[in-house]
């Protein structure tokens, strides 16, 4: 039996709060989350763009599993019935809300182009990740080729978030364990992917907005990590309206070159040709993100706080990110604490 541990409800504030008190411990490992899930599906794909497409649709898939407890309070919607869920709901259409499955619904949800959305939709469903209907909308479809790749990407999915939460719930004094986080997640499985897949949405649409090109972020953080790593873990950051100023900081910056990382290095772990590393990581120099070693050819954080904040790593940019993910934690948190029978 669990022992019974006193919890009080966790509003979004107090995360945003402990991110900024403990910035380059969870920061870090909250970049290395999206570094995986965004590595995962650029691989799967070739493009974050697609990727946005087909998440759009798997979200709009769960929201639909989730709605067949409005029957029944006790439906499974665990990942072990999933496959049951995915087909009972692509066959039933009292489950649609056909505004989901349509593309100006897709093309608002993403930020992507509607002739990018119209053409990677013919690709996505060419390679049998989607099917369409008499009535042109649009359905996420998992056959028998892409079973395998789809348990491998969501059993990842659901180690990293178990990983950061369990992260984060320690420093709420909420002790949960990443082992019971993960079956708790598979035994909840649309309910909580829902949520994970709708923040991530949320924040490559942010980002499509602000600079188009998605794929910067995923090359951008791969030279954030090891910074944020590398961080004085004693620095205070002096509130969230000086949040923006501190990511990428570090207290000794000529030691940035010691951590630089390399256009090869970002290839192996990202899947993005070297070539196109090469391309966006001088795009990123000159928006002022990073900067180059010109003898090693390699690239580290600018150490310029004015030109490092001017384009991506911005108050705004920043402060999104927080308050976004900060909302998503406390779902996460205030749910699996209540299922598993925490006070």
């Amino acid at each position: 039996m669990k022992a019974q541990i006193k919890h009080q409800y966790i509003n979004a504030d107090k995360v945003s709060e402990l991110l900024l008190t403990h910035f380059s411990t969870l920061m870090s490992q909250f970049y290395e989350m999206q570094s995986l899930f965004l590595s995962k599906r650029y691989k799967l794909h070739q493009s974050l763009e697609t990727s946005c497409i087909l998440t759009n649709l798997i979200k709009s898939t769960h929201l639909r599993i989730m709605r067949q407890r409005e029957k029944n309070l006790d439906h499974d919607i665990s990942l072990n019935n999933f496959f049951n869920n995915l087909y009972n709901v692509q066959n039933d259409r009292s489950y649609l809300d056909k505004s989901s499955t349509k593309i100006i619904t897709i093309v608002n949800s993403t930020g992507v182009p509607k002739e990018t959305v119209r053409r990677k939709l013919k690709m996505l469903e060419k390679e049998k990740f989607i099917r369409t209907n008499k009535y042109k909308e649009y359905f996420w479809n998992i056959d028998e080729t892409n079973k395998d790749k789809f348990m491998e990407i969501t059993k990842s999915d659901i180690v990293q978030i178990a990983k950061f939460v369990s992260t984060i719930s320690k420093f709420l004094n909420v002790p949960l364990e990443q082992k019971e986080i993960e079956k708790e997640i598979e035994k909840q499985f649309s309910f909580y992917f829902y949520h994970f897949l709708n923040c991530q949405l949320n924040w490559l649409h942010m980002w499509r907005k602000k600079i188009k090109d998605i794929d910067l972020i995923l090359i951008a953080l791969q030279a954030l990590i090891p910074t944020l790593q590398f961080a004085n873990k004693n620095i205070k950051i002096p509130g969230l309206e000086n949040t923006y100023k501190y990511i990428g900081h570090t207290s000794d910056p000529a030691k940035l070159r010691m951590i630089a990382v390399s256009a090869a290095s970002i290839s192996e772990i990202t899947g993005i040709p070297r070539a196109t590393c090469i391309r966006k990581l001088e795009k990123l120099v000159l928006l002022g993100m990073l900067m180059r070693e010109e003898k090693s050819k390699r690239y580290y954080i600018n150490k310029q706080t004015s030109a490092r904040t001017k384009n991506i790593m911005t108050k705004e940019n920043i402060d999104f990110t927080i308050k976004n993910y900060s909302d998503y934690i406390s779902i996460m948190i205030n749910a699996i604490t209540r299922n598993l029978g925490y006070n």
